[in-house]
């Protein structure tokens, strides 16, 4: 299987899109989100129609569907943000191949972690877009307004314009957003997630989370700050399909 992974300087250059997996289970969630919709028009047309029946039962089977895809883009987002992070620095995150919501998420949970510990700034990796639709980037603007919007001073990396610096020197912690100050720690999250699609709110998981009908396996990981925001991430994962 292509990991997409390449060794530069003696350091692996990984690239999620080229790596065979990761998209795998993009394109599997996309595949999934497409047959909930069309599920639910025709639910929406029996219902219309007066088969109330027929309605209920469609509707039921969009909401398993949706379950199904969700997982997919958990599997997806966890497996990135691993592979991407494993071999930053402890003042650098990695948000290549996340969408933004999940983004965006994660990062604000990086950001309250290091303003607790009073580090003095975190490099975000977002990239240039090469690899976004159209060519057009999408993480440097929304991650741009979010600290516009939550007061943080920011900059790009002279050296790389693929990443933002953001500086945290003299920053209170009760200048943070307060909604960043009350995410939830993984154990607090609920086990199962919700049954049915809601893009205006923000469904929680935990940590080890369930394929519908089979177990599966979580991998371990030394880092334990990217443990944390790998179960934090897959609260927000099911958010980023909003238009689907």
């Amino acid at each position: 299987m292509n990991k997409g992974g390449q060794f530069m300087n003696g350091e692996r250059d990984y690239n999620h899109a080229t790596d065979s997996n990761y998209k795998s289970l993009r394109q599997r969630a996309e595949q999934l989100y497409e047959k909930r919709n069309h599920l639910s028009q025709e639910s929406q047309k029996a219902y219309k129609n007066g088969d109330g029946q027929k309605a209920h039962d469609l509707s039921e089977q969009a909401k398993k569907i949706t379950d199904e895809a969700e997982y997919y883009n958990r599997q997806a987002a966890e497996y990135v943000f691993r592979e991407n992070n494993a071999d930053s620095a402890e003042d650098e995150i990695d948000l290549h191949g996340l969408f933004v919501k999940e983004a965006e998420y994660i990062l604000q949970v990086r950001i309250v972690q290091f303003v607790k510990t009073h580090q003095s700034h975190l490099k975000v990796i977002v990239g240039k877009g090469l690899h976004s639709q159209g060519g057009i980037a999408k993480l440097k603007p929304a991650i741009d307004d979010m600290c516009d919007e939550s007061r943080l001073k920011h900059h790009i990396d002279s050296k790389n314009t693929g990443v933002l610096v953001i500086d945290l020197k003299n920053v209170d912690i009760n200048q943070l957003p307060q909604s960043w100050l009350n995410l939830p720690p993984p154990s607090q999250m609920p086990s199962k997630p919700q049954q049915s699609y809601q893009p205006h709110q923000q469904p929680q998981y935990n940590q080890q989370y369930h394929k519908p009908n089979q177990q599966q396996h979580h991998n371990n990981n030394n880092n334990n700050n990217n443990n944390q925001l790998v179960s934090l991430l897959m609260k927000v994962v099911c958010m980023c399909i909003n238009s689907k």
